[in-house]
């Protein structure tokens, strides 16, 4: 999975990316929801860096093989990690998940997100298993060392350093959850809600620089 922009992306510099199986990779209990979703931080001078984690399975031949004798190996599950930076909020966007503006005021500002939803959006299926390959991601899950149970949800994270932050959808939507905590702003969206059909959500953070002591 890559990060992919138009002509007019700022995002520069190398991506790191680390691939894990994710039964090895969660080392206690169950998650409260799926790992799957994207970060966004945003530094004082409107810098920043993004981050993505995508789950999929891939096929099992294309997965390292260690020196084993003696099994056929017949399911994988992979969560991919790949980071990068931005010069600017205003240009970054992920798929067809854009950043609609940023307004900046003293000592403050104002972010608005576009996040697509329906068949045809794009960005929740580059980050997460498709409807008929989830039961076989749960078949992977239900192996690994640790219970893992698919809660099927995209997280979107936010965080402004050095600020309070406060956001809402411009329109509620059922069972969609967005909190505020400590500079980061968090929705977690229901696969089943990105799935059907619906315009844009559109989610308002604002925030304020906190100052120096």
């Amino acid at each position: 999975m890559m990060i992919r922009r138009s002509e007019r992306t700022h995002l520069t510099s190398s991506l790191a990316r680390l691939g894990l199986i994710l039964g090895l990779m969660v080392s206690a209990g169950c998650s409260s929801q799926d790992p799957a979703g994207l970060r966004l931080t945003l530094r004082e001078d409107g810098k920043g860096s993004i981050a993505v984690a995508a789950l999929s399975l891939p096929d099992v031949t294309s997965i390292e093989q260690r020196d084993t004798t003696g099994v056929e190996w017949d399911l994988a599950a992979k969560l991919m990690i790949t980071t990068g930076v931005f010069e600017s909020l205003d240009d970054v966007a992920f798929e067809d998940l854009e950043i609609d503006s940023v307004k900046f005021t003293d000592p403050g500002g104002t972010i608005r997100i576009s996040i697509p939803r329906g068949p045809e959006a794009k960005w929740y299926k580059a980050i997460h298993a498709s409807t008929k390959e989830r039961g076989r991601l749960q078949k992977a899950l239900d192996g690994a060392i640790d219970q893992i149970n698919l809660h099927e949800n995209v997280t979107i994270a936010v965080e402004v350093q050095k600020a309070r932050v406060a956001a809402s959808l411009v329109q509620t939507v059922p069972r969609v959850t967005v909190s505020a905590k400590r500079g980061v702003v968090s929705v977690v969206i229901p696969l089943e809600v990105l799935e059907a059909p619906g315009s844009p959500m559109i989610l308002v953070i604002n925030w304020e620089a906190m100052k120096s002591s």
